[in-house]
């Protein structure tokens, strides 16, 4: 796996900060890739889970009026999932996905929403600023 932010038209490894600011690079076929950015390898729902959470706590954040740790950059987490299968002829086989997640920096307001059950059992829903 891999976790990246872009903050200021800037792009840090959030696994590897020590990188520094990373590029982006296209090759001949086209696919575009960040130049040095590392990938982790996690066997595990918790590790893959410890992963993140060290990662998010290297994001740029700034307090905003409705969040403390406001988050100001966008991040993109990539993971990737590999399964080996072995055949009865002993032929290996690998199947290979990825996934990616990505946090979008935007503006937050407040939002109530509120849902009550009426007498006659329909939901009313009301959503404010």
């Amino acid at each position: 796996m891999s976790y990246l932010e872009v903050y200021n038209e800037l792009i840090r490894d959030l696994l590897a900060p020590e990188s520094g600011d990373l590029e982006l690079r296209e090759d001949n076929n086209g696919l575009v890739t960040v130049a040095g950015l590392s990938e982790v390898e996690a066997q595990s729902t918790s590790e893959v889970m410890s992963i993140l959470y060290e990662g998010n706590t290297r994001r740029t954040t700034e307090p905003t009026s409705v969040n403390k740790t406001s988050s100001r950059s966008h991040a993109v987490l990539q993971v990737t999932v590999k399964k080996q299968t072995r055949a009865r002829s002993l032929v290996e086989t690998e199947s290979t996905g990825k996934l990616y997640m990505i946090d979008l920096a935007g503006r937050e307001r407040r939002v109530c929403v509120c849902v009550c059950v009426c007498e006659r059992e329909r939901e009313c829903v009301r959503e404010r600023d």
